[in-house]
């Protein structure tokens, strides 16, 4: 991290020519659908394993971005994300989450929704085109265990944390067609503490703005100590969004 983000910086300050020649903002919306899969423990040794212990039902889950691009050489451009990231389901668990100890059938309810505010620089501006930068993901939710027999038998346990992580964004238009290939990704990894999501992605754009992308989206969160949750979750599945770029 502390050779990264001086390298970006530097590539930033480089890069005043690969800036946006006009204002331009770009705007997405649409529904992701992941399988989830992994443990999650709070305040105990004992790991609620998901699909093991916990069926938990796959949602669509509603995301939105947007991104505001300007030709000002250094002052970064920004870039605020909204996912959804909430499910339930129910299994049996013999252990102890939060302040409860649960042996039996259980219903569960899990809330890992997000917000992402990132500011990056074009590093390229054409028909290739990437962006570095920085991202600042906030995490505000809830996992809740419930005894399926004994509704007063429940735990909820809320988290709050913000991680940093490194941004990237890769995009190839194909000429004349309004196609274009992309991949994004943003990563940390530090003080016990991985995060990496993951999409790679097939985009259409109109002559008016309008356009339509889907992809493939994998979202990997190990967490270590955080608020006292301890997580090793995945989430991966297709994805699709409207767009609209002026």
């Amino acid at each position: 991290m502390r050779k990264l983000i001086p390298a970006i910086v530097t590539a930033s300050l480089l890069s005043t020519t690969a800036s946006a020649d006009v204002l331009g903002i770009y705007a997405g919306v649409g529904n992701w659908k992941p399988d989830f899969s992994g443990n999650i423990a709070n305040n105990s040794d004992t790991s609620l394993n998901i699909g093991s212990d916990v069926d938990v039902d796959r949602d669509n889950q509603t995301g939105f971005y947007l991104a505001f691009e300007h030709p000002l050489p250094v002052i970064p451009n920004v870039m605020i994300t909204q996912q959804d990231m909430a499910s339930s389901g129910s299994g049996t668990f013999t252990g102890t989450f939060g302040n409860e100890t649960f042996a039996g059938d259980i219903n569960a309810e899990m809330d890992l929704s997000h917000q992402d505010y990132t500011l990056y620089y074009e590093i390229l501006d054409n028909w290739v085109n990437l962006d570095l930068g920085l991202t600042a993901r906030k995490f505000d939710g809830f996992a809740e265990v419930t005894d399926a027999n004994d509704p007063a038998t429940s735990d909820r346990e809320s988290f709050d944390f913000t991680l940093p992580m490194l941004y990237g964004k890769a995009r190839f238009d194909l000429p004349f067609t309004g196609l274009s290939v992309s991949a994004i990704l943003n990563y940390i990894s530090a003080g016990g503490n991985t995060v990496s999501d993951t999409s790679l992605i097939l985009g259409y754009e109109s002559s008016i703005g309008l356009g339509v992308e889907g992809g493939i989206r994998t979202f990997n969160l190990d967490v270590d100590d955080e608020d006292d949750f301890t997580t090793d979750l995945e989430f991966d599945g297709v994805f699709i969004n409207l767009t609209y770029h002026f």
